[in-house]
């Protein structure tokens, strides 16, 4: 049986909720400078916006120190984590975490400009910022790739990439 959601129904909300937890969707670790310390934290909420030029953007909630910490700096990365990564998305997902030294255990690389990035990814991007739109509780940063690679062995074959569906951390297999 179908179910529908509509605004004027009082549990619309948990609905949406409930439903856009069955979107698949990649994990992350968005990382920039504020001064001389790295931010970071997990998130699923990127994506790929244009090729020419190469152009991606993430959504952050707006009272969030990391989104404090994208609106005074010019440059993010992007970590896209493997299956093996888990206890990082883990480790950067929970609340409460100290604001330095976040990534003080993780193995990590840096950028051209400095910022870190996880090891070991599927792919990682720096970025520019270009813009910075505010949509509800959440503010969409887009950036401009400026360097892009992966964080690995290039002889390595690509690891699965780890991805969120339902509340749930995992992969997937044909």
């Amino acid at each position: 049986m179908q179910t529908t959601h509509v605004p004027s129904d009082p549990d619309f909300v948990t609905g949406y909720r409930v439903l856009s937890e069955d979107i698949a969707a990649g994990i992350a670790v968005l990382s920039c400078r504020r001064g001389t310390k790295t931010h970071a934290i997990t998130v699923d909420s990127y994506l790929d916006v244009s090729y020419d030029p190469p152009t991606m953007a993430v959504s952050v909630y707006e009272g969030s120190r990391i989104q404090e910490s994208l609106e005074r700096t010019t440059h993010f990365a992007l970590s896209v984590l493997t299956r093996a990564q888990r206890p990082v998305a883990q480790w950067l997902g929970e609340p409460g975490q100290p604001l330095h030294g976040l990534l003080d255990n993780i193995p990590t690389t840096t950028t051209p400009t400095g910022i870190e990035i996880v090891d070991g990814t599927v792919a990682w991007f720096e970025l520019e910022t270009e813009k910075s739109v505010e949509i509800a509780t959440h503010v969409l940063t887009v950036g401009r790739v400026t360097a892009c690679g992966r964080a690995m062995d290039e002889a390595e074959a690509t690891p699965p990439p780890l991805v969120r569906w339902g509340r749930q951390y995992g992969t997937f297999t044909e």
